[in-house]
Parts: structure tokens; sequence; C-alpha cells
């Protein structure tokens, strides 16, 4: 028996969707870099501070649950510019990081739903981000072929590290 390949067929809104979903996480994004909310502090009480050769590698977590909140807080506003209506984490072993669904008024569709999988990259580093570990083609094909108007979003943010120099108290 000659096994057929399943090609998944979209809708014919996908792209219009694929491209309104882009443009409000890059908004988002945007916006609270412009509004300076892009800070993340962490203090240690390393007389050394943090290594930072490989900071690279403790700056994800960070980043990505950065992008939670920025996401979490938006979605948290009712009738929001955005027009994010939800955003929850990924679990272990998920093919994304983060699902987002935003509002489409006026249409059949109510909502469109992202999945986005966000990569850290350090500006700091200058071989950071070259290879990232990104979700796997075939695990994201498996998705296609479930649902073809599944949406796939790599959200890359940059990051820097400042030190601050810390002042012993007297």
């Amino acid at each position: 028996m000659v096994s057929i390949p399943k090609i998944p067929v979209e809708s014919p809104d996908y792209r219009i969707h694929s491209d309104f979903v882009v443009g409000q996480i890059s908004a988002i994004m945007a916006d609270a870099i412009q509004a300076g909310n892009n800070k993340i502090f962490i203090h240690t009480n390393l007389k050394r501070g943090l290594p930072l050769e490989n900071i690279n590698k403790v700056a994800g977590p960070f980043v990505e649950a950065w992008a939670m909140e920025q996401f979490e807080n938006i979605s948290d506003i009712p009738l929001n510019p955005y027009k994010l209506i939800y955003a929850e984490s990924g679990k272990r072993l998920d093919p994304y990081d983060i699902i987002l669904q935003f509002r489409r008024d006026g249409e059949t569709l109510n909502y469109i739903s992202a999945n986005v999988d966000v990569k850290a990259t350090s500006e700091d580093i200058s071989s950071s981000g070259k290879s990232p570990n990104i979700t796997s083609y075939a695990r994201i094909r498996t998705e296609y072929l479930k649902d073809p108007d599944y949406i796939f979003v790599v959200l890359s943010l940059k990051h820097r590290v400042l030190v601050r120099s810390r002042k012993t108290p007297p």
C-alpha cells in the first residue's frame, strides 16, 4: 500500500492572520522597550558577580519570563489596543514557550492563537544567537499537519548585561 503524504490546506485568510499576529507581537515588544520596561534586575550576593562569559545561558530564562510578563500585563487589560486576550506559558516539551490569543472583531473566527518560541541573544557575546536551539522542524510540521492554520513565531530578543558596582554599606 502506498502512503500519500498529507498536504495541509490553510484557510484563505491564514496569511492575513499570521501578519496580524506578528505585527501585534512586534508592537508589544517595541512599545515595552520604548517605554523603558525592558530592564531586568538580577541581584546576587556573589562577590565576583555573574560569570559574564556564560551570561547567555543564564539570561535566557529571565528574558523569556520578561516577555511572558509583558504579554500577561497587556492581556489583563480589557479591550487593550493590541487585542491580546490571553497569554499562557508553555509546559516542558511543548513546541512553544508562550501561547497567545488575539481577538478578531467582525470575523467568523473570534480569536487567533499564536505559538511563540522565545530566543534570547546576547549583544555582548559575538557568537551568541548564531545557532539557537529552535524547536525542531519535525515538531512544528506535525502541529501544522494537525492544524493547517497553526501559527508559530520565533521571538528573538537581544539583551545586554549592564554591571552596577556595588557599594559596601558602612
